[in-house]
């Protein structure tokens, strides 16, 4: 039995899908559950992913120590449970010190943003065209590819720090699949220099650049190659 932090987003379902798929039973709790000990009974591992949208997690980190010993808390449930498997964007080293300080057997993937979540994201859900620059590379993940990983990892936890299986894209070739994901092809890609002449055009006549815009330059930032 394997006991299941990792929400009901992107991740979460994949997850549990892939374990299913492997035989492996599967219990899932919120990591804001109560009684974490009494959910891990039973369990000969822990998944937990503090920020189960990844997305959401890398643009407005919120590591939470006391969170992350709750879960190491739950690991000492009979019969004893062997491995944590933490899936995790970047800004959350605080709870990663405090998992390789406890002592249990471990495994941190760091993730970068899942396309699946880019998909869902609300700055893609306009019928409107937006055109983005090309040049800034970022990293981008696959809810599938990861949850196959964290399924290798639960037995073999060694105490690792990995990165989880992703791809170097353009930022806004990544923001076109994902539109095009959820069925909104509506993200077109343009050089640099174009992009930054019709951001002026935009300015000089007060038109406020779409949600989109806002989301890729941070992508641009927080998963940039």
């Amino acid at each position: 039995m394997i006991l299941d932090l990792a929400g009901d987003g992107p991740l979460g379902v994949a997850v549990r899908a892939a374990l299913e798929k492997a035989g492996v039973k599967v219990r899932s709790a919120s990591h804001g559950n109560d009684d974490l000990f009494g959910s891990a009974c039973g369990c000969r591992a822990i998944v937990y992913a503090p920020a189960p949208n990844l997305l959401t997690g890398a643009l407005s980190p919120k590591p939470d120590v006391a969170r992350m010993r709750a879960v190491l808390g739950a690991t000492n449930a009979p019969p004893g449970v062997r491995a944590v498997v933490v899936v995790v964007p970047p800004g959350y080293d605080e709870e990663i010190d405090a998992l390789k300080r406890y002592g249990v057997p471990y495994v941190v993937l760091r993730t970068p943003p899942l396309v699946e979540e880019l998909a869902k994201d609300p700055a893609l859900q306009s019928s409107k065209p937006v055109w983005l620059p090309r040049g800034s590379k970022m990293r981008i993940a696959n809810a599938d590819a990861v949850a196959a990983e964290v399924v290798r990892a639960i037995d073999d936890a060694t105490g690792a720090t990995l990165d989880a299986p992703s791809e170097a894209v353009d930022a806004a070739e990544a923001m076109s699949r994902a539109a095009k994901l959820a069925g909104r092809n509506v993200v077109r890609t343009i050089p640099k220099p174009v992009d930054t002449v019709l951001r002026g055009v935009g300015k000089l006549f007060g038109v406020r650049p779409p949600p989109v815009v806002s989301l890729h330059e941070q992508l641009t930032r927080v998963a940039a190659v």
